[in-house]
This record gives structure tokens, C-alpha cells and sequence, in this order.
């Protein structure tokens, strides 16, 4: 057998083996990735006594893995994590700001949940994340809880026609026993109503309001910020009228880097319109929540 004979096989294997490589790096392998179900979430207590109620309105998750964003995700989800091995997801729970759905953001007084788990490509598996409001602990979060089950925390401004009234019909009861009504008639046309308590907001510290409500007409929540020896009002956000229980979200960081270190009290104002007899506006689990 000549030389040239025997070297054409070596060649030719050499080249079969280039080729086979270079179509490898023109068509690498796929990653697949490992599916986490996120279908609902719960919220569990910490201590009732101080968050007070477990209502909320949990809309999305925010998703990392390993502390590495994968992105925010509007509930069902199905989040795909390319990985291998075994890894960590840790999950935000994410809200709607101010009530909006073009503002979803991450909700900064609940724990983040963590999920570890065993990567297998192409399959799916199911994960339920468990959120708690966050201690009093540091970073020291405060609580203010209306839930109207004890008492009342809303007084009626001067000029103001109707007050916040606690109910127990069961019709106008969001949960619990009780719930704050404001009650218009004909002589009854105007309210303007006020928490008791102020709070200290810190600037650049996250500070939300909770609420359930549910109402005939729309309302306007405002600040009454006492700020270097100056009354200052302002509003913070007109909300619509609503025939079902609504939960929303109220951001007020802005209003506390604002008026740095002001003291705020919070006020509801709605008037009657003139084609409604006797609209009122249900309040229940109206909650002030700031860091400092």
C-alpha cells in the first residue's frame, strides 16, 4: 500500500472531525430550563395583633435565582431557570402602586420568600410562596391598624357634614365584626374626615397605606403635613368608586422625603354627587406602614 494510500482515511477522519466541530459552534447545544409554577401565594401572620389583617392584593412575583434577577411576573406564572444542579429562587411579592397596573412594583413590607430546589430540564415544578408582614425588628417598621373592631381612629374635620361612622351590617362588613361607614343623604352632602394620630415619616424610607374599600362615589386621600410650625395639605391620590371590595396600595415615600420629617395625618374627602340619594364609602383594614 503506497504512502498517499494511507494517509487519505487519516484525512480524511481529520476533516470529518473539523466539520463536525464547526457545525457545533454554528448550532451549539440549547440550554433548557427547569419551569418553577408559581399559580397563588399566601400571606400568613406574624403578629396579627400588630399587622392586623391578612387582606391583600398580591398581583405578581419578582424572581431571582441564586440573588440574580430573572424577572417580574404577573401571577399564574411560569418562570423558566436555566441552571443546573441545585439552586435557590427567592421570590418578592409585587403590587400595583397607588392602585395602577402600569406600576407595579416590589411590596417592601413583606418577607421574601426562598425555594430551593433541584434543576430538571424540561420539567415543571410547582412552588406556592409564602409571604409575612416584617417584624417590628430592625429596620424598625412601624404599624398603624384601623380595623374598626375597638375603635374608631377618624374624626370629622371642621366644615365637614358627615362623619366615619363604625358599622356591623353585615351587608357593609368588608371582615371581622365592624367596618368604617361615611353615610350621605340629602342634608348630608359633604365629608371630610381625619385620622387621630399622626405619624413621623423618615425622607428616603419606604411608607405605604393599606385599605379596603368599597364605595358609591369617588373620594380624594390627602396629607395634613405639620412641617416647621406650617399646616400644609396636599393630595395624594383621587380614588374611583368601587361596587366590590377593592385593596389598594398607597405609596407615600414621596411625601416624606418631601416634607422631611414632617408629621402627617391622613384625610378622606368625598362629596355627594346629585344623582345619587344616599351613597355612602365602606373603609376596613386601613393601615399606615413606614419605616424610621
Amino acid at each position: 500500500m503506497t504512502r498517499e494510500r494511507m494517509l487519505n482515511p487519516i484525512i480524511t477522519l481529520f476533516l470529518a472531525i473539523i466539520l463536525f466541530q464547526s457545525c457545533n459552534m454554528v448550532n451549539p447545544k440549547e440550554s433548557v430550563p427547569t419551569y418553577i409554577e408559581i399559580d397563588s401565594v399566601r400571606l400568613e401572620p406574624t403578629i396579627s395583633a400588630v399587622h392586623g389583617s391578612l387582606s391583600h392584593k398580591i398581583t405578581d412575583v419578582w424572581v431571582y435565582y441564586e440573588r440574580q434577577l430573572l424577572g417580574a411576573f404577573e401571577l399564574p406564572a411560569r418562570v423558566p431557570v436555566i441552571t443546573e444542579g441545585r439552586g435557590q429562587l427567592q421570590v418578592i411579592a409585587g403590587i400595583w402602586d397607588n392602585g395602577l397596573s402600569g406600576t407595579r412594583t416590589k411590596y417592601p413590607f413583606f418577607t421574601v420568600d426562598t425555594f430551593t430546589f433541584d434543576a430538571k430540564p424540561t420539567e415543571t415544578i410547582k412552588h406556592v410562596p409564602v409571604f409575612k408582614y416584617r417584624t417590628t425588628e430592625t429596620p424598625k417598621v412601624n404599624y398603624f391598624n384601623e380595623g374598626f373592631e375597638q375603635g374608631n381612629s377618624f374624626e370629622k374635620r371642621a366644615g365637614s357634614l358627615a362623619s366615619m361612622v363604625k358599622t356591623n351590617n353585615p351587608t357593609e362588613v368588608f371582615e371581622g365584626d365592624w367596618s368604617g361607614k361615611i353615610q350621605f343623604d340629602d342634608t348630608t352632602t359633604y365629608a371630610e374626615v381625619i385620622t387621630s394620630q399622626e405619624h413621623l415619616l423618615t425622607p428616603n424610607r419606604d411608607a405605604y397605606i393599606e385599605m379596603n374599600y368599597k364605595s358609591d362615589v369617588s373620594m380624594v386621600m390627602r396629607m395634613e403635613v405639620y412641617h416647621v410650625g406650617t399646616y400644609i395639605y396636599s393630595d395624594v391620590i383621587g380614588l374611583k368608586a368601587r361596587d366590590t371590595w377593592t385593596k389598594v396600595y398607597i405609596n407615600m415615600g414621596g411625601f416624606a422625603s418631601s416634607f422631611q420629617y414632617g408629621k402627617f395625618k391622613i384625610i378622606l374627602k368625598a362629596t355627594k354627587p346629585d344623582d345619587q340619594s344616599r351613597p355612602k364609602i365602606l373603609i376596613d383594614n386601613f393601615k399606615v406602614i413606614y419605616y424610621n
